[in-house]
Parts: structure tokens; C-alpha cells; sequence
């Protein structure tokens, strides 16, 4: 006898492909009709003073050229470092928003309680970009500001020997008894010593190493999210030059050619 399981699964799946072939279908079709609708607009806007009989008409439209103008202007002449720090701003107040959020809404909101992880995450993210763009900016100021807390942290096991050494006390000997018990690659083997200067000095290389390890990690990770931060504030400013580049006196004429370039380029690629 047959089992019905596989043909009962196979109509299923053929039933799910439908489905999302239609919901395809629909989805296209509604984006085409969009970007037809903006290139229909734009065009009746080229159309110029025909199409701006109407006073409200010429007052919209007029007031969107000039509003467009201002914005594109500022925005050409934008600064990097004063758009990062704004930017750093934004980050820093989207951590706190969205983390108070990750609180709040549960207790207002009954839902599923995954997706109240979702302001956490991007507290997380939010907070992480605001450092990145601290640290790359600021990293000299941070490291001159917390510099002498980590040379005292560094160079503390080397004075706690020379105290252990003038007054004969065995304070660096219960540190050297836990350092020689940790178990190493190779069957390496640590020289032991006596002398609480020399246990000190190898404290001291061992923290020295690890700040400069914690150094080198903090670049890996923040360099790549400042550039991703760099980036969103630098290709807005290189398309307002490019704006301005085409249209000096009209950039919103410019922003008009760009936008209907491409979504003559968005219809020709859905077809």
C-alpha cells in the first residue's frame, strides 16, 4: 500500500510555491506601478511652467525647490568630523531610547517576549557605534585620560616585589605560586624564581601584554564599524556634490534627473 504522507506533502509544498510566487507577482507589480507613478510625476514636473498654472501647485512646488536647495547646500558642505560626532550623538541617544524600551514595552505590551529582545539588540548596536566613532576619533584623548591608571596598574606587581624586598614580607610568592600552576602549550616550563622583583617584572609583562592585546582588539572590532559610520555620513555628501556638480543653479532639477534615471533603470531591471 502506498503511503499518502509524500503525495499529501508534495501538494502542500506546490500549494506553498504558488503562494509565494503570487505574493512575487503582487510585490512587483506594486513596485512597477511606483516607479512608473514617480517617473509620470517627474515628468509633468519637467513640463515646467504648463504644468505650474495652478497657484497651489506653483507654491508646492516652488517651496520644495527651495527647500531642497537649502538642505542640498548644507549638506555639500557638511564637515566629516562635525557630521561623526553628530552622528555619535545619535548613536548615544538611540542606545538609551531603545534600552529603556527593552524594558517598557514588556510591561505594557503583552506579546511575544522575543521580539522585545529586538531594542535590546540595537541598544547594543547603537551603544557599540558610539564608540567605535569615540574611540577612532578620540582614541589618543581616552588613552592620555585613563594612560596613568594603566601604567600604575602595570608597573604595581614590580613596586609590591621591591615592598616585599624591603620589608621582607612573601606577598608576590602566593602570586608566582598561582602564575607556575597554570599548565602550558608544549610542555613548556616557567623558571622559577625567587627574588619578588623578578616575579614582579613578569606580572607586570604579562598585564603590559594584555592591555596591549585589549589595544589591538578594540581597533579590529571598532575600525570596521567606524568606517560603516563614515560611510553613511560620506555618501550622502558626495551625492550632494554630485548634485551640485550637474545643477549648480537648480539642484533640485539635478535630483529630479537622478531619481527618475533610476527608476527608469528599477523598471527595466523588474521586466
Amino acid at each position: 500500500m502506498d503511503d499518502p504522507l509524500p503525495a499529501e506533502f508534495s501538494r502542500y509544498r506546490k500549494a506553498q510555491l504558488a503562494d509565494l510566487y503570487a505574493l512575487y507577482i503582487t510585490q512587483t507589480l506594486m513596485l512597477k506601478t511606483l516607479l512608473s507613478f514617480v517617473q509620470i510625476i517627474i515628468s509633468i514636473y519637467w513640463a515646467g511652467n504648463i504644468a505650474r498654472q495652478n497657484q497651489k501647485i506653483d507654491e508646492l512646488v516652488t517651496y520644495l525647490e527651495n527647500g531642497y536647495d537649502s538642505f542640498n547646500k548644507k549638506l555639500k558642505d557638511a564637515k566629516i568630523n562635525e557630521s561623526l560626532l553628530s552622528l555619535k550623538k545619535l548613536y548615544g541617544w538611540s542606545a538609551v531610547l531603545f534600552f529603556s524600551m527593552s524594558f517598557v514595552l514588556p510591561r505594557l505590551i503583552e506579546s511575544n517576549p522575543s521580539l522585545f529582545n529586538v531594542p535590546l539588540l540595537v541598544s547594543f548596536g547603537s551603544a557599540f557605534g558610539w564608540f567605535s566613532i569615540k574611540w577612532c576619533l578620540h582614541h589618543r584623548k581616552t588613552v592620555q585620560e585613563i594612560g596613568p591608571q594603566i601604567l600604575l596598574m602595570i608597573f604595581s606587581p614590580v613596586l609590591v616585589g621591591i615592598f616585599d624586598l624591603l620589608f621582607n614580607i612573601s606577598f608576590m610568592h602566593i602570586f608566582a605560586t598561582s602564575l607556575y600552576s597554570i599548565p602550558l602549550p608544549f610542555d613548556w616550563e616557567i623558571p622559577y624564581f625567587t627574588n619578588p622583583i623578578i616575579i614582579g617584572l613578569i606580572f607586570s609583562i604579562l598585564l603590559a601584554s594584555l592591555f596591549f592585546f585589549y589595544y589591538i582588539i578594540t581597533w579590529i572590532f571598532t575600525a570596521p564599524a567606524a568606517f560603516v559610520s563614515v560611510t553613511i555620513i560620506l555618501l550622502p555628501v558626495l551625492f550632494a556634490r554630485f548634485i551640485h556638480t550637474i545643477a549648480p543653479k537648480k539642484p533640485f532639477f539635478g535630483f529630479t534627473i537622478i531619481l527618475y534615471a533610476a527608476a527608469a533603470f528599477g523598471s527595466s531591471w523588474i521586466e
